[in-house]
């Protein structure tokens, strides 16, 4: 084969990884769109297969992740060509594990003819469960619209489902570099993939008509058309007044809880002068208020300066929401327990870069979740990223009825990343069987259902204020229950089908040599 024809379509493969991805969100090329670059690398030795393999995983991260370089540049006050060196490295590390993995495609088709595509499928897994990333995509995710198969997601994770698109796409793969010969993986597959769709019809109609029983609560949806730019520019009165605004909208239509979204308050609620202004509002519009706010604490120790003791005066910032009743009485506060490296603080051993880089925090972590309740309703509150992180989402779905998510993504601008966000976000709400509300300061605020379906789905930089009504179902999945093992378990598959194909059995690790299926004739 031509190795520009190999070079075409490792990145296309890249690319239409893109294309699945929301915006877009084109699911069903999902299927296939690891094909081409199986086809470019099933007949090359290692080195080779794994640079085809590394440039898919670079096309496929510097596009599904082109906006890093925007945040950077505008947020961080980078000069652009510093910022797109940056997600050039950061495109370079991530998309290692690509060239890492589909250079084990020629060994694995030797050694385990057609078991290679269950093998392989169950390697891809163990590298999304074991890859340590700040955002953490996996294929499966990809599916959140399609509801029928999405379902799987409730029992095995969205790894789960990643594992079902890999066994595909191999075993499509494997039929037309076979020309058609070998069709029984591809049965196999196309078996597993209908079977999971007679399931994900079955439990959707299930856990659609428990939705549609089940009682509802009110919420606002509440978001602003604002750019970060202008906002971090405003007065904090006009920031705390464009909320109340927007309260005083909605009240009309009875919400049971207002929700402000994350960072809506850059002070403490507990401010002298702010308290009985919040206060006032709950009472006058008869609601539960959450908000997302700052907390600051001045502290005061001793620390040896120029070498003599002395007061040291300093602060402590926690990301918090708080909850005020109907009495206009603070009745929790919830400190978010998983900052966001580079952007709430500045992580070992990157902290020496911290007065060098604009924008960056330096928020402390929270030490537990906090069960917040309105006229029975329990609920937790993740804030921002929390929301993508599987077993804090675990962690925060014990004992609750409801998850709100409250987040600010006004600092990716216009750009695919809220429209990713908000998809990672909603896969926790199908793993989890909790309906989540997330409200964003700019959009994407959303409604997802234990079902997966999404009726709110606001659009980026729109002014919104109203009201929805949300059943409240909470189903306990299996996955919730251990099907989180499943991931697990096909590591230890796929670590063991990498050291089966490792070991030295007559052929060299990376060559596509097969063994004869007959024995030569005997020599004269």
């Amino acid at each position: 084969m031509n190795p520009w024809l190999r070079r075409t379509l490792a990145v296309s493969s890249g690319l239409l990884l893109t294309l699945v991805s929301p915006p877009l969100s084109w699911a069903p090329l999902h299927w296939v769109s690891f094909v081409p670059v199986f086809v470019a690398v099933h007949d090359m030795d290692r080195k080779r297969a794994f640079r085809l393999g590394y440039l898919c995983g670079f096309a496929a991260v510097a596009s599904l992740f082109h906006w890093l370089a925007e945040t950077i540049s505008v947020f961080g006050e980078i000069p652009v060509p510093i910022a797109v060196a940056i997600l050039t490295l950061f495109a370079a590390v991530f998309g290692l594990p690509y060239g890492l993995l589909l250079q084990l495609v020629p060994s694995f088709r030797a050694r385990f003819g057609p078991w290679w595509v269950p093998a392989f499928a169950c390697v891809w897994v163990m590298a999304e469960r074991l890859q340590p990333a700040l955002f953490p995509y996996y294929q499966g995710v990809g599916q959140y619209r399609s509801p029928w198969v999405w379902q799987l997601a409730s029992v095995v994770g969205s790894m789960g489902v990643s594992f079902l698109i890999l066994l595909v796409n191999a075993a499509v793969a494997d039929l037309v570099l076979t020309r058609g010969q070998r069709w029984k993986p591809l049965a196999v597959a196309g078996g597993l993939f209908l079977a999971n769709l007679a399931f994900g019809a079955t439990r959707y109609a299930e856990v659609t008509a428990a939705d549609a029983a089940a009682p509802t609560f009110r919420i606002s949806i509440l978001q602003q058309g604002v750019r970060m730019q202008t906002r971090l520019q405003d007065r904090g009165e006009v920031i705390v007044k464009s909320w109340v605004d927007l309260t005083r909208k909605v009240a009309p239509l009875h919400p049971q809880l207002v929700v402000w979204p994350e960072g809506s308050i850059f002070y403490n609620p507990t401010d002298p002068l702010l308290e009985p202004y919040l206060a006032k509002l709950a009472r006058a519009e008869n609601a539960f208020i959450l908000m997302g706010a700052g907390t600051h604490e001045e502290v005061t120790g001793t620390d040896i300066v120029d070498g003599t003791s002395q007061v040291v005066v300093g602060t402590r910032d926690w990301n918090s929401a708080y909850m005020f009743d109907r009495k206009g009485d603070i009745v929790g506060r919830y400190d978010k327990m998983w900052p966001l490296p580079f952007g709430e603080y500045m992580p070992w051993p990157t902290s020496y870069l911290r007065p060098y880089i604009q924008g960056v925090g330096d928020f402390r972590a929270g030490t537990a979740p906090h069960i917040f309740e309105v006229d029975g309703v329990k609920f937790s509150t993740p804030i921002c990223y929390e929301a993508i992180l599987d077993g804090q989402m675990r962690e925060m779905g014990t004992g609750v009825d409801l998850y709100i998510n409250i987040t600010n993504d006004a600092w990716f601008g216009d750009t695919p990343a809220p429209h990713q966000h908000a998809m990672l976000a909603a896969a926790e709400a199908m793993e989890n069987g909790r309906p989540m509300v997330r409200i964003a300061y700019t959009g994407i605020s959303m409604v997802v259902l234990p079902n997966g379906d999404i009726p709110v789905y606001t659009q980026p930089y729109t002014d919104v204020a109203d009201v929805v009504e949300v059943p409240i179902a909470p189903i306990e999945t299996v996955y919730r229950r251990g099907g989180w093992v499943f991931a697990w378990l096909c590591a230890l598959v796929g670590a063991g089908a990498i050291g089966y194909a490792w070991k030295d059995r007559g052929v060299p690790w990376g060559t596509v040599q097969t063994r004869p299926v007959t024995p030569p004739p005997p020599s004269a």
